[in-house]
């Protein structure tokens, strides 16, 4: 195990740049948003909005994965960008540049995971527009 690898827990794709107090803030604005495209999405339907209205589930849905995805990945979105680590009180410090860096790389595929899911879901919900 090199230095880098100190400190990551099993199983993680790299060490987690925030803390556990974040991890359930995080995971509380990702339940949110999930119910809130679920919401969205039985509005839309029940309202008899037109297929291309619903593609609009598409936002809190792909939010909604990157949100929750940053719990899995143990990595913050915002921290990676400007390099930082959040302690339990929510205080930040600079990160050593190659766990940034780390950091860095995990939320590209965090950015990546959750515009795929949320166009999936567009979809998804554009297509129920032809059925109901």
């Amino acid at each position: 195990m090199t230095t880098l690898d100190a400190g990551i827990p099993e199983g993680a794709t790299c060490r987690p740049n925030f803390s556990a107090a974040g991890r359930r803030r995080r995971r509380s604005v990702a339940i949110g948003l999930t119910l809130f495209s679920v919401g969205v999405f039985a509005a839309l339907v029940l309202l008899g909005a037109p297929a291309w209205a619903r593609l609009l589930v598409a936002l809190p849905a792909a939010a909604a994965t990157a949100v929750g995805l940053q719990v899995t990945r143990n990595t913050c979105l915002a921290h990676a960008a400007t390099g930082m680590t959040e302690h339990e009180d929510f205080s930040t410090t600079k990160a050593d540049a190659a766990y940034a860096e780390v950091s860095r790389r995990v939320a590209r595929t965090i950015y990546r995971d959750g515009l795929l899911v949320g166009a999936g879901v567009g979809l998804l919900a554009f297509a129920s527009g032809w059925v109901t």
